[in-house]
């Protein structure tokens, strides 16, 4: 007997690590793991997670998707510095 997916997802809108691993039914290691898998390959294959503070969250519908489809997604399509770089352009362009 199969259990749909969202019968097993938390409500809350964000995850932790350790409750999308039991989602996943993996490990916490392996949960971990796949987490900075999604971080170092740019959001192409992994855990799909954000950075909040220093915690580390997966958005629910992220691991639906994940789950159902077996689709990762990309969470941010610019990179950190992409952003940073952007920000410094439009601050010295400000002063002009």
């Amino acid at each position: 007997m199969s259990v749909p997916a969202e019968g097993l997802l938390p409500d809350s809108p964000m995850l932790t690590v350790e409750e999308a691993a039991d989602v996943l039914r993996i490990g916490r290691t392996k949960a971990y793991a796949l987490a900075a898998e999604y971080v170092t390959s740019g959001g192409i294959s992994g855990l799909p997670v954000i950075r909040i503070g220093g915690c580390l969250r997966v958005p629910r519908w992220a691991l639906l998707e994940l789950v159902m489809t077996g689709r990762v997604v990309r969470l941010c399509d610019a990179s950190v510095i992409d952003v940073l770089g952007a920000a410094e352009d439009v601050a010295a362009t400000d002063g002009d």
